[in-house]
């Protein structure tokens, strides 16, 4: 199979010849400890069966140079970002306050999306791989706008900001995804985050008032554009993941072991019908040795790939902490004893 049909296959609940392997994103200071300059040149060694199309973003044109020379930068959304040197840049202004922000804010235009042109790259150049764009659709679109206290706030004492926001953003996601499947993407990727270790950052209520019926909608959108949906979310969803696992996604992860998010025993809850993704521990990744490293893809690989619908990923990125060392250590094990 190629990477690509191995993907697709897992996700549509068929059983591939072996696990696949994939993460979201791998911080520069690893590909590099890798001995890698080229990320093009990682992609192909390192073999992964599917490819992140956000990170091309960095490579293409002055972006990324431009970013990480003014440290500061603002996105089509109008949202302000610091670069920090890790890959992920931090949101540190949010253009919506009020009522009147929200109506007057000028909206980007899916079509115009850097992104749609990131995935025709991409497509080009790796037509075997799988193409995942990682998507922020509801929770994590909302706070980047307004801010996590406005938002959360506006849950209880101003709910109808909540939700105008809300739908102002699924009306763009909704055409996005569209557009990204359109243009070569197989698999939309939900970015956003709803819990810590110990719980949701939300109360059960205000995520299927507020965040449920946009993912839902989200999800179907992908559906009907002929792709497929992913949904990663970090912490303890315990008191959701049934919500989200019901919503319409092919899969959820990576689902973080330090949470104590069990990736065979979810898997086995929702009897297939969803594939699991992950989930290799980052701290693992980042402080344990190689050997515990193999020990912990293996055990993951025994407990969760049986009957497919298993993805074996880390438990969130590669961030630059992790060793790249056991990065490699992690694929290698995966490529030596996934297979079906």
């Amino acid at each position: 199979m190629s990477p690509r049909e191995r993907i697709i296959a897992t996700l549509r609940g068929e059983i591939p010849d072996r696990v696949p392997v994939m993460e979201m994103a791998v911080d520069w200071k690893v590909m590099r400890g890798l001995g890698y300059r080229s990320y093009w040149k990682m992609i192909e060694e390192m073999d992964p069966d599917a490819v992140p199309v956000n990170q091309i973003l960095y490579l293409m044109g002055l972006r990324g140079p431009l970013i990480r020379a003014f440290k500061h930068y603002r996105d089509e959304w109008g949202i302000g970002y610091r670069y920090t040197g890790e890959l992920l840049p931090v949101p540190t202004d949010h253009p919506i306050h009020t009522v009147e922000d929200l109506r007057s804010h000028p909206y980007p235009d899916p079509g115009k999306s850097p992104l749609l042109k990131a995935i025709g790259y991409a497509r080009r150049r790796f037509p075997d791989r799988a193409l995942i764009v990682l998507h922020r659709s509801d929770f994590a679109a909302s706070w980047y706008l307004c801010g996590m206290e406005r938002l959360l706030t506006s849950y209880i004492e101003e709910p109808g900001f909540a939700e105008e926001l809300g739908a102002r953003i699924l009306a763009y996601s909704r055409e996005f995804v569209g557009l990204a499947v359109e243009a070569g993407v197989d698999i939309v990727a939900l970015t956003d985050d709803y819990a810590y270790k110990g719980g949701c950052i939300m109360s059960p209520g205000q995520f299927r008032s507020f965040i449920l019926p946009n993912l839902t909608e989200t999800a179907a959108a992908v559906h009907a554009a002929g792709g497929l949906c992913m949904k990663h979310t970090d912490g303890n969803i315990e008191e959701i993941i049934d919500d989200i696992a019901g919503c319409g996604v092919d899969a959820i992860g990576p689902l973080e072991p330090g949470a104590g998010m069990d990736l065979a025993a979810v898997k086995a809850r929702f009897g297939g019908r969803v594939t699991v993704v992950g989930n290799v521990d980052v701290d693992l990744l980042s402080r344990g040795t190689e050997q515990a490293v193999a020990d912990s893809v293996r055990d993951l690989i025994r407990r969760t790939a049986p009957g497919g619908r298993y993805i074996l990923s880390s438990g969130n990125t590669i961030s630059s902490s992790v060793d790249p060392e056991n990065f490699r250590i992690m694929v290698r094990t995966a490529r030596e004893c996934g297979g079906y």
